[in-house]
């Protein structure tokens, strides 16, 4: 039975991560990949209630719910918003639509507690295997195309050239959403390093699947994380209440940082990085079409979220439907101090609730990856990536997922049971 429920939920988990572009007209129109997430949480639920296991239930729970508090500030910030701006309920039906339908975070949060809930802390690995599965397929459906040999032959050439010379067959294998997901497991993985043929394998796949989607800035974004994570690591081995207040520290600098960040903007800073050579991919005149829609104040209150997607694909026929900013973009949605609140929701809770109690090293594993998801941010649409938010939601929930599970279950009834025991001395051994 064990089996075939692992088959049922890898199967699963593979066809959410494969079904990239399908989507369900369901009289608004689902993706597959939405609908697959909803599927593990469902299937999840029905295990709890046939064999209720508390402890692990509420850990995973909790912890999705915690990550997904930045949807909470989003559609709290919108709500204030619109009845204060007396809108149309259409334009709150927009916003609501877009949230809870096309990217939804919580329910992507809740998948990966589903695979938690099943598998406890193995789920990291089972849900990496289903990703790379996916990724593998598609990538062998190029090499059956063009031949293996042509395709490492550009695949060496875009690594060597650091993505200068990109060749027409590896770009086929640039899988923007998976390419970034793997790059969170690569930080995860060079954070808490495991020996074994198995952890080696996975780390070989995802080196090879993550390389030939080749994203510079998820490069430069995994190096930056790294060097931040083994700084931390460092210092708690010597002092783990300082490394946790300096995760706490830095994560309210990187809000200040990314507030400053559209202050930036306004003063049209990437003109500037235009007249001195600097090429910024169109994004000057993108934000030159938006800039009408904000004010870089206090004072400005945003327009509810969804408003700028509607106003680039509806209105304004600028020739894109996205502005390649997602912190722009949420700035004009949520106004100066729903942004903030929604850049705090991300970053300092996230370190503080994950590292409560002294998990420091859960901590610095949210910080880490927190740098990874606001960096690659910067010139793609990232946080609209609900796959994505699978992947971190699974890696901080994740992290020593059955030490937590085994601690809040003492708490609870005073024991632990037969079977949190076992997957926490399976995971010890």
């Amino acid at each position: 039975m064990d089996k075939v429920k692992t088959a049922y939920f890898m199967l699963i988990s593979v066809m959410m991560y494969y079904f990239l572009t399908e989507i369900i007209n369901l009289g608004v129109f689902v993706t597959f990949r939405h609908a697959f997430a909803l599927v593990l949480f469902g299937s999840a639920f029905l295990c709890f209630l046939y064999r209720p296991n508390i402890a692990r239930g509420a850990t995973a729970a909790k912890g999705a719910l915690m990550y997904s508090m930045p949807l909470l500030v989003t559609i709290l910030a919108s709500l204030f918003i619109w009845f204060t701006e007396q809108v149309s309920t259409d334009v709150i039906a927009r916003g609501l639509s877009g949230a809870f339908i096309y990217t939804n975070m919580l329910s992507f949060a809740l998948a990966a507690a589903a695979i938690l809930y099943i598998f406890g802390e193995k789920g990291i690995w089972y849900n990496l295997a289903a990703i790379l599965i996916a990724n593998i397929l598609m990538i062998g459906t190029i090499i059956l195309e063009h031949g293996l040999g042509n395709y490492f032959s550009e695949l060496i050439a875009l690594i060597t050239t650091f993505a200068a010379e990109t060749g027409d067959i590896i770009v086929q294998a640039e899988v923007h959403e998976l390419a970034f997901c793997l790059g969170a497991y690569l930080i995860y993985m060079f954070l808490k390093p495991k020996k074994g043929v198995v952890y080696a394998t996975l780390m070989v796949l995802t080196l090879f699947c993550f390389l030939s989607a080749f994203k510079r800035i998820g490069i430069i974004a995994i190096v930056i994380a790294l060097a931040l994570g083994w700084g931390l690591k460092w210092i708690a081995k010597f002092a783990p209440k300082t490394a946790l207040r300096i995760a706490t520290v830095l994560s309210v600098v990187i809000v200040v940082l990314l507030v400053g960040y559209i202050g930036l903007i306004k003063i049209d800073i990437f003109s500037m990085l235009e007249e001195i050579g600097i090429e910024t991919s169109g994004r000057v005149d993108i934000y030159h079409a938006v800039d009408k829609f904000y004010e870089f104040s206090p004072q400005f209150l945003g327009n509810g979220i969804g408003f700028l997607t509607y106003q680039l694909s509806g209105e304004m026929h600028v020739g894109v439907s996205s502005v390649h900013n997602d912190f722009l973009q949420y700035f004009i949605d949520l106004g100066f101090w729903g942004y903030i609140l929604w850049l705090l929701s991300m970053t300092v809770l996230r370190v503080r609730y994950f590292g409560a109690k002294g998990k420091v090293n859960q901590a610095i594993t949210a910080f880490a990856l927190t740098v990874y998801l606001l960096i690659v941010s910067s010139t793609d649409n990232t946080m609209n990536y609900p796959l994505l938010t699978a992947v971190l939601a699974i890696l901080m929930i994740g992290d020593d997922f059955d030490e937590t599970v085994c601690t809040n279950e003492m708490k609870l009834f005073g024991s632990i049971s037969d079977a949190n025991r076992k997957r926490e001395g399976e995971k010890t051994k």
